[in-house]
């Protein structure tokens, strides 16, 4: 096949699912306690989210996470801007954090050790490993969102360059109450 007959969003092999999943409930504890803490308020965590499900085009998070957005307090102007990675009108304090958050998404979570050093700088250990924490997290929800999606491609004859039909028909399986309810409300929503 062609490099433009495949599913182009990033999506999970088993391999890379299995990988962040061992991460991440690894970092349970770690998680509950920075959603408790409020260092990263709930508005700045949902910025940190957009910006990497604006890399990622997970429309499922997309959706989800401009809801909590507008829940916390967020325009739509500001939504707007952060999912064409504009962060113009976001809190200067925050810049750095959006900045890295692009930067780990785009480099398939393989930041720079300079663009670590900067957000440690200046956000200080702990705010900077809750970042990284909602970061990563957003991230699963992404790639496990694309994965339906992959499958749901693949069926229709375009398969992910590096995917599994057995992998993706598991997590569809999984997920297929969530995507019934996604595509009943997206319709609703057109129709109003």
């Amino acid at each position: 096949m062609h490099a433009s007959q495949y599913f182009k969003k990033r999506s999970y092999t088993f391999r890379g699912f299995l990988k962040d999943f061992i991460r991440i409930t690894a970092k349970s504890s770690k998680i509950r306690d920075a959603m408790k803490s409020e260092r990263i308020s709930s508005q700045f965590r949902e910025r940190i989210m957009l910006t990497v499900t604006a890399v990622n085009e997970c429309k499922y998070c997309e959706w989800g996470h401009t809801k909590s957005a507008l829940k916390y307090g967020c325009t739509k102007e500001e939504i707007n801007e952060i999912m064409v990675q504009d962060f113009g009108s976001c809190n200067p304090e925050e810049s750095i954090a959006l900045a890295f958050a692009l930067h780990y998404a785009e480099t398939g979570g393989l930041p720079s050790d300079e663009s670590k050093e900067k957000l440690l700088d200046f956000y200080g250990e702990e705010k900077s490993q809750d970042i990284l924490l909602f970061i990563q997290m957003i991230t699963m929800g992404n790639l496990l969102g694309n994965t339906l999606d992959a499958f749901e491609s693949r069926i229709k004859g375009i398969p992910p360059e590096k995917g599994s039909f057995l992998f993706e028909s598991i997590v569809y399986s999984l997920g297929f109450p969530f995507v019934k309810i996604f595509k009943r409300k997206q319709r609703k929503t057109k129709k109003t």
